[in-house]
């Protein structure tokens, strides 16, 4: 048996990639809109976390629950531990009789964005610059102590739900308001549904060890900017292209967060960036 932690998005799209499986979903009591048959816990509570582990007896635990939001973080350094560090480490820690399997979903944050050219491979030194790579990190710390476990490095998600990259830039310039986007910054984009689809394949197939996933292309967030209006025929004017330093972010951020996905493109496809925002954009049009 399957068990998911974490109802936020990218929870949900692994349990729908997993529907024809033995698969048990769980998170946070504090989630403010958890998905419907989903059991509660208090990631801040070990017993808590123990009982929920003991209820459901699982074969394979996928830790999706984190604060994501690195501006939060930054703010919030204990809820940031809470979640991204201690929380990894609870489940681990209670898993350790059942000698379960550990997919925990990392970031790209772990790495500080200094490598020329960046594509980052798994093999490259980590260095957070920021609290949320730090406790990401931190939380793949506690999961190498797991008899059996993968650490996926997650690249930046996007998809048909609110939050991410590309839904913030279709939004904006679907409201006609001018956004400012990094010329200097970059990431490897990937949709939701290709990660909860190699999500899938690294639980399924026992994989273990550290796997980036991400798109296969990098790009400046500019650049994905443009991609983006022109695929959803958007007006790309109202994109300004600033460097870091005029963009005035008040959090360290990596200047390039770009992965080199070798390992897991030699395994399963990866939809490019056209592709990808086709999907998304297809997701998003009314049923007929």
């Amino acid at each position: 048996m399957i068990l998911i932690l974490g109802c936020g998005p990218m929870g949900t799209a692994i349990h729908e990639a997993l529907k024809d499986r033995e698969v048990s979903w769980a998170c946070d009591k504090g989630h403010p809109s958890p998905a419907s048959g989903c059991a509660g816990y208090d990631v801040k509570n070990n017993a808590d976390v123990a009982r929920v582990v003991r209820q459901f007896k699982p074969e394979s635990l996928i830790l999706t629950e984190e604060v994501s939001s690195v501006e939060y973080c930054e703010k919030n350094r204990l809820d940031a531990m809470e979640f991204n560090t201690r929380g990894a480490r609870f489940f681990v820690e209670a898993s350790a009789q059942l000698r379960a399997r550990i997919i925990y979903l990392s970031s790209a944050y772990v790495f500080d964005g200094r490598k020329p050219g960046g594509l980052y491979t798994e093999y490259d030194h980590v260095n957070p610059i920021n609290v949320y790579g730090e406790t990401k990190l931190m939380g793949e710390v506690a999961v190498d102590k797991a008899a059996d476990h993968v650490t996926v490095r997650m690249g930046d998600v996007y998809g048909n739900y609110p939050d991410n990259f590309v839904s913030f830039v279709v939004s904006s310039l679907g409201y006609g308001q001018k956004i400012e986007l990094a010329r200097d910054m970059y990431f490897s984009p990937i949709h939701i549904e290709d990660a909860a689809r190699a999500v899938r394949l690294m639980t399924l197939e026992s994989m273990s060890g550290t796997y980036n996933l991400a798109g296969p292309e990098r790009i400046s967030h500019y650049e994905m900017g443009l991609r983006i209006a022109r695929i959803f025929g958007l007006n790309e004017d109202l994109l300004v292209p600033l460097s870091m330093e005029e963009m005035g972010l008040t959090v360290r951020m990596p200047r390039d967060l770009s992965l080199d996905i070798s390992k897991v493109a030699a395994m399963m496809k990866i939809r490019g960036i056209d592709e990808g925002l086709e999907a998304m954009k297809s997701s998003m049009a009314p049923a007929k």
